[in-house]
């Protein structure tokens, strides 16, 4: 009777020393993985800003990496979501080394569809998450968090309010002086802005643009002309301001004068 319960119990005992041991070589083969970053990659279209970060997994351990999925997300101070992107690899074999580019992608456009960011500095904040199998045995995955600056790209936006010079007997030259700056570190504003002119009996007076082209992280300052007529000008009135670039359009910006 005593027989099966010692074979019980070296068997029980084998199988500590096998958990054991596998545990451990898990663990020390865990430390002979290496991870690096390569080179970031920009890429930006009218309608979408991509970064791809290159990520080398360097694999020199005795047991496989199985079920790797990495996913990023990225939701403004608000909470809205953004963006989400996931890679998953199936399985990085031992001994071996695999390069996966991972994208990171917002579009541009739902973000300067909203006034706040065309105007106001802001922050966006990136959730990132990798989740994966080591040895088909032991699940592993961690969390991390950064910052991303968002600069606007019309901050602090000015309109003048409009001066006028003589341009002939009938007619008068109108200069509404416009300035901002292009806190963007991802793109330059080039595009016109335009303004439209109207008298308080709702007429319109004229309609003028001036081309800017300001790079990131530069200032702007400029006026727009047009030229009306004289008789139609109304003490009080109003100004429609757009401004229509390669990455958003925006407008009107209503500017009553008077």
């Amino acid at each position: 009777m005593n027989v099966p319960l010692r074979a019980l119990s070296w068997a029980t005992r084998f199988f500590w020393i096998i958990a054991l041991a596998v545990a451990v070589t898990c663990v020390y083969s865990a430390t002979l993985i290496r991870v690096d970053f390569g080179e970031p990659l920009m890429n930006y279209t009218e309608e979408e800003f991509m970064v791809t970060l290159p990520i080398i997994f360097d694999n020199n351990g005795y047991y496989s990496i199985a079920d790797l999925n990495i996913t990023t997300l990225i939701v403004d101070f608000e909470n809205r979501q953004f963006s989400v992107d996931s890679t998953f690899i199936a399985q990085i074999p031992p001994q071996n080394n695999i390069t996966l580019f991972h994208n990171v992608s917002f579009d541009i456009n739902e973000i300067v569809t909203r006034a706040e960011y065309l105007f106001n500095d802001s922050n966006f904040t990136l959730h990132g998450s990798v989740f994966l199998n080591y040895a088909s045995i032991i699940p592993f995955g961690f969390e991390a968090n950064t910052t991303i600056p968002w600069g606007a790209p019309l901050f602090n936006f000015t309109a003048g309010l409009p001066e006028y010079s003589s341009y002939n007997g009938t007619h008068l030259t109108v200069h509404m002086p416009t300035s901002f700056q292009n806190h963007s570190p991802y793109f330059s504003v080039t595009g016109t802005i335009r303004i439209e002119i109207f008298n308080d009996r709702h007429q319109l007076l004229g309609v003028g643009t001036v081309f800017a082209d300001v790079p990131s992280n530069t200032n702007y300052e400029g006026e727009v002309e047009t030229i009306v007529n004289a008789a139609m000008v109304t003490e009080r009135g109003q100004i429609l301001v757009f401004v229509e670039t390669e990455m958003f359009n925006y407008g009107p910006m209503v500017i009553n004068y008077g």
